[in-house]
């Protein structure tokens, strides 16, 4: 027996391959007579076989290596062969070693397709926990290696982590504690890949546990629930979710505060409302107890429902519904319509019934409180912009009326309806019938200016035979012979906005008296009411670098936007902005225009608004038209402090005192006493509680690019005129005294109006020489006191406030007349300003003691029945 040396093949050779050649390793084979295998211990090891014919060993069998060589306790894995071989009679056996090597023919692979694993929901020991996985198998023993993934190939940085360090156990490990109701499962990836790069993975399904740490919870911390039948039964579903799941997001379901008439399911949470066991109280709540099953504790919560009861009262508006809903008004005094309200479970009229009155005209109609009469509001501004337009006589008005009904001891007990009406407005009729006439003044017009009362639904107005008084508690407005309104004092909507006042004649015939009652109201040119209800603002400045983004409000079908200059400017009518169709508008500083808004149902509320658009550059800053440093003022507490006149160099002189749109915004820094109105320029005194007011005044202009700003340092002197802040004469002073101390009065006017009138004779003939031609109304040295002139060679003192403006005009048989060769220096508008004077004897007066007299003789003698002549003595206006 002798060992030959050892050879290598690999495995799974195909069958009949040559695994060596025996010519060259067995001596003397060809001497040989026979030789051949020996047979081998164990079938299994039978893969070989000899060809004699080539002197080789060949691979009889499948040569499996997994299969032959896991068998065999030590590797690396042999077979050993023995041949024997028979030389003259002797037979030598020899043994030769094939050591099968083993090749890469196996995949990897895991005994599963796909694992799961449970982890607890908030579990406290998370770190110290591990999940065990299984492992991947490659019958070729190849090394392999695992890697964590997400089902989206993604690192689960923060989730999981894989442990392969723990005696040979594939394990995950959690890296934080998991909420189900957050995410309840996550899909894993776990890949094993060996030497090769060849790869196999599986997915690890991660599902989070329950726990019952979630309590019930309401849709709504309070649900309402309206019930508008009492026929039947009402049904209502609570929306309540658990997030837990299985038993522990099963509710049950209970009322802590039973009501009569409501019952709830334990189980599937549902309301019933029974009508007929309903007792009204003040409670209109459920508390409703919602509780879970889970283990090892029942979580629980509370809902609050609301009930709201709509079917409790019968609303019903009266109204004349001769012709449907067409409505005809006759008068402003009567109820238009009458509410009612029944109550269904008392049976009986409301007696503790809210009501609320909507309408699409906005504050349209009044109930009355007691009543519950349907009235027309008078200070309606839509009534009054209505009533307030003589021009169109007759006028409908489509409106919709809702009633909100409540029960005062539970507002949760209410009903709603709604109306829709044509109400009729005949003006001529309805304004007659009720004796009512409507004007709307504004705000800061001049004192003593006079605004006609013209209207031709009342001939009173109309007849000039008629001598109107008017009676105003205010004596805030009076009444000339020619019918015009003129204001006396200041007017302040923040004060007092609407004013009723009565008109009547000295006629005693009843056939001829006329009464009639005034109202009137004042309105902001500034305001948006004035632009109410279609604008949202009541001017508009715009620049050439926003107008592309300027859209106005959207309006309802009946109305429409025009603009007044459709050629240079237009409105798109479905989204409201403005295009600029002419080029040459561009070349020009600024452009005003009008827009607008005609309603075709009521043509009353047609609107317009001006728009300023400003092409230009800004370049110079706001200025006041008089130079103000320090000032003494003598105003009362009912007057306007002072006005202040500032404009805007970059526009042209004629558009300065445009007052619509403004030019220059105010502000003052002061607000503790002072106030300012923003467009106008007018100060108040809020308080007179000091002498000197020191403040700034902040002027703001308009443009582009940007708006510029001046400040003015400004110092008042106030003194109170205690005589302009007079008390009313007491009524019961007689009125025989009261006539003579106006006798006596007019004397000493008349006197004094012969000394001025000589002195203007006198003035006149020594200024013949000036020329005529180059002076003007306006030049320092002429004033006008009761339509005649004096003139003088010094300075006038200059008014103390607007009473006392003087306008220069003439009288001539009734007819004034401008003088226009005589000028008298225009006075700093409301200023009070004190300029001194020669000592002359004829200046003993002072202008303003002038001017209270006239104003008091004026007053006296054209209320007087004794005046004959139709025109007064004197007059300032």
């Amino acid at each position: 027996m002798k060992q030959l040396n050892e050879i290598s093949i690999n495995e799974e050779l195909s069958i009949g391959a040559i695994v060596t050649f025996l010519n060259d390793k067995i001596p003397h084979l060809d001497q040989s007579s026979e030789y051949d295998l020996v047979r081998p211990p164990s079938s299994d090891l039978d893969v070989f076989s000899i060809d004699n014919r080539r002197h080789t060993v060949n691979v009889k069998r499948r040569i499996d290596y997994e299969q032959i060589c896991f068998n065999i306790s030590s590797l690396p894995c042999r077979i050993p062969i023995s041949i024997a071989v028979s030389i003259h009679d002797t037979i030598y056996v020899y043994i030769l070693p094939i050591r099968i090597l083993n090749i890469n023919d196996n995949p990897i692979k895991f005994s599963v397709n796909r694992t799961t694993v449970e982890i607890d929901e908030h579990d406290e020991y998370w770190f110290s926990t591990a999940y065990s996985l299984p492992h991947a198998t490659d019958a070729d023993g190849d090394l392999i290696t695992y890697s964590l993934y997400l089902h989206n190939w993604n690192e689960p940085t923060g989730l999981f982590e894989l442990d392969t360090n723990n005696n040979n156990n594939l394990l995950l490990k959690p890296l934080k504690k998991f909420d189900r109701e957050q995410q309840s499962l996550y899909l894993l990836r776990l890949r094993a890949e060996n030497k090769d790069q060849r790869d196999v993975s599986i997915d690890v399904i991660v599902i989070i546990k329950d726990i019952n740490d979630n309590p019930p919870r309401c849709e709504h911390n309070e649900m309402l629930f309206s019930i508008n039948n009492f026929h039947s039964l009402s049904i209502f579903k609570l929306n309540v979710t658990d997030i837990d799941e299985n038993d522990n997001g099963k509710l049950e379901y209970s009322l802590i505060n039973p009501l009569p008439g409501f019952v709830i399911d334990r189980f599937n949470g549902q309301i019933i409302f029974n009508y007929t066991q309903w007792i009204r109280t003040k409670q209109s709540k459920l508390f409703i107890n919602i509780t879970d099953f889970g283990k090892p504790y029942r979580l629980s919560t509370q809902c609050i429902v609301e009930f709201k009861f709509t079917f409790l009262f019968d609303i019903n508006l009266k109204v004349d519904d001769e012709k449907k809903n067409f409505i005809s008004i006759e008068s402003l005094d009567l109820p238009i319509g009458q509410l009612a309200i029944f109550d269904r479970q008392a049976r009986r009229t409301c007696v503790n019934c809210s009501i609320q009155l909507q309408t699409s005209l906005n504050d349209l109609f009044y109930l009355h409180e007691t009543t519950k009469d349907l009235y027309l509001n008078l200070n309606s501004i839509l009534l009054i912009r209505i009533l307030s337009n003589n021009l169109i006589r007759n006028e409908n008005l489509p409106v919709h009326i809702t009633i909100h009904v409540s029960d005062e001891s539970n507002p949760l007990i209410v009903s709603t309806k709604n109306y829709s009406f044509v109400f009729n407005l005949n003006k001529e009729k309805l304004l007659k019938n009720s004796n009512l006439i409507f004007i709307k003044i504004q705000e800061n017009i001049f004192l003593n200016e006079k605004i006609p009362l013209q209207n031709y639904f009342h001939s009173c107005l109309n007849n000039q035979t008629n001598e109107l008084i008017l009676i105003d508690s205010t004596n805030t407005f009076d009444i000339d012979k020619n019918n015009n309104l003129i204001a006396r004092k200041y007017l302040n909507i923040k004060q007092q906005s609407n004013y009723e006042l009565t008109l009547e004649n000295n006629q005693t015939d009843e056939i001829n008296q006329c009464s009639m009652k005034l109202r009137i109201h004042i309105y902001d040119p500034y305001s948006l009411l004035n632009a109410y209800p279609y604008f949202s603002q009541s001017f508009y400045t715009l620049t050439s670098n926003n107008i592309s983004q300027f859209v106005l409000p959207l309006l309802p079908s009946n109305v429409k936007y025009k603009s007044s200059k459709p050629d240079d400017i237009t409105i798109d009518e479905k989204n409201a902005s403005i295009t600029v169709r002419s080029s040459l508008l561009f070349l020009s500083y600024f452009y005003d225009f009008y827009i607008e808004a005609i309603d075709s149902q009521i043509s009353s509320l047609s609107c317009s608004v001006p728009i300023r658009i400003y092409f230009g550059i800004n370049q110079q800053s706001p200025r006041l038209s008089n130079n103000l440093t320090r000032q003494s003022i003598e105003i009362s507490s009912s007057d306007v402090m002072y006005q202040i006149q500032a404009y805007d160099p970059d526009l042209a002189f004629d558009q300065r005192s445009n007052s619509l749109p403004p030019s220059i915004e105010y502000q003052i820094d002061s607000l503790g006493n002072l106030e300012i109105e923003r467009y106008t320029g007018r100060i108040f005194l809020k308080n007179i509680n000091q002498s000197t007011y020191n403040f700034t005044v902040i002027l703001t202009d308009f443009g582009q690019p940007n708006r510029l700003i001046t400040r003015q340092r400004i110092v008042f002197d106030v003194i109170l005129n205690e005589e302009i802040d007079r008390q009313e004469i007491p009524m019961n002073i007689s009125t025989t005294f009261i006539l003579i101390s106006a006798c006596i009065i007019s004397i000493v006017i008349l006197i004094i109006i012969i000394i001025i009138l000589s002195m203007a004779c006198v003035q006149c003939q020594l200024s013949a020489q000036k020329s005529m031609s180059n002076l003007s109304p306006t030049t320092p040295d002429s004033c006008l006191i009761d339509n005649e002139y004096i003139t003088t060679t010094t300075s006038l003192p200059r008014v103390v406030n607007r009473e006392q403006r003087i306008y220069p005009t003439v009288s001539n048989d009734n007819q004034r007349t401008l003088l226009e060769q005589i000028h008298i220096p225009p006075p700093s508008l409301y200023s009070n300003e004190k300029i001194l004077t020669k000592q002359d004897y004829h200046h003993n007066l002072s202008m303003n003691d002038i001017n209270k007299y006239l104003e008091r003789f004026e007053k006296i003698y054209n209320n007087s029945s004794e005046h004959h002549l139709g025109e007064p003595v004197g007059s300032v206006v």
